[in-house]
């Protein structure tokens, strides 16, 4: 063995499969991001009302959260196969489609499809992070704002939002993080593929490490990884990042 100094840095950026796998994982994060903010919130709101079976449905939306990866992973590629899964059988019966779907096996559709499934099994924690910051928010605060002549906009903007803000920032930091490390989905389902379509960063470490047993290279992915969450976790909780005042 020989010591490599910063070649197997500088060898990834002459990488097109590198090149590819940070523009999916950043795309990856993004749109897991804007499902996994918007919809546990509007779940939040809707949960923090009083109906009937309200603890019943805040019992069952805990389901996909506690359901283990693999098992998803593995239900999803029997669901979404494209001659036999209950998917395709359910779009071809009604009549949405004349022809099956191979969500798994096309270019455009499997990431999109994957990136969906991996936010269904985070939003119910999100919505149970911001139920419980909305839970705190004492009643005699909305009677005064409501009294203030304020609108169902307006009490969301200027009283739940700025009460809410640091859970809500909390949870923007955990998607963060849990998304740009997603590994289990993407590997048991597509492997990265096809045609690297679906290849993130933590899939190409694994291929260069135990596929082509390439450690100096997967040791380097990892490490510059590593360096970008530290620095985003620091600016982050540094700056962007407020202690609400209650």
């Amino acid at each position: 063995m020989e010591y490599s100094g910063l070649k197997n840095f500088s060898s990834l950026f002459k990488d097109e499969v590198f090149r590819t796998s940070v523009k999916n994982s950043l795309i990856w994060t993004v749109g897991s991001l804007a499902l996994q903010l918007i919809i546990p919130l509007g779940l939040a709101l809707l949960l923090n009302k009083e109906f009937k079976g309200g603890a019943l449905i805040k019992t069952v939306i805990l389901i996909p959260w506690i359901t283990p990866v693999v098992g998803v992973s593995m239900m999803t590629r029997w669901i979404l196969e494209p001659q036999l899964g209950l998917a395709n059988k359910i779009l071809l019966t009604s009549g949405f489609v004349q022809q099956p779907i191979n969500f798994l096996g096309s270019l455009s559709r499997a990431l999109p499809t994957l990136l969906v499934i991996s936010s269904w099994q985070f939003i119910p924690f999100g919505t149970l992070l911001l139920l419980a910051a909305l839970q705190t928010i004492p009643v005699h605060v909305y009677d005064a704002i409501k009294v203030d002549g304020a609108n169902s906009w307006q009490t969301f903007r200027y009283l739940i939002l700025p009460m809410i803000g640091s859970m809500l920032g909390f949870v923007f930091f955990l998607a963060f993080v849990w998304n740009f490390n997603t590994f289990s989905l993407i590997w048991i389902t597509t492997k990265g593929g096809p045609v690297n379509s679906t290849m993130t960063l933590p899939v190409l470490i694994y291929r260069r490490a135990f596929k082509a047993f390439n450690m100096g290279e997967a040791a380097a992915i990892a490490t510059m990884i590593g360096l970008f969450l530290v620095i985003v976790g620091f600016v982050f909780f540094k700056y962007l990042w407020r202690r609400a005042d209650y």
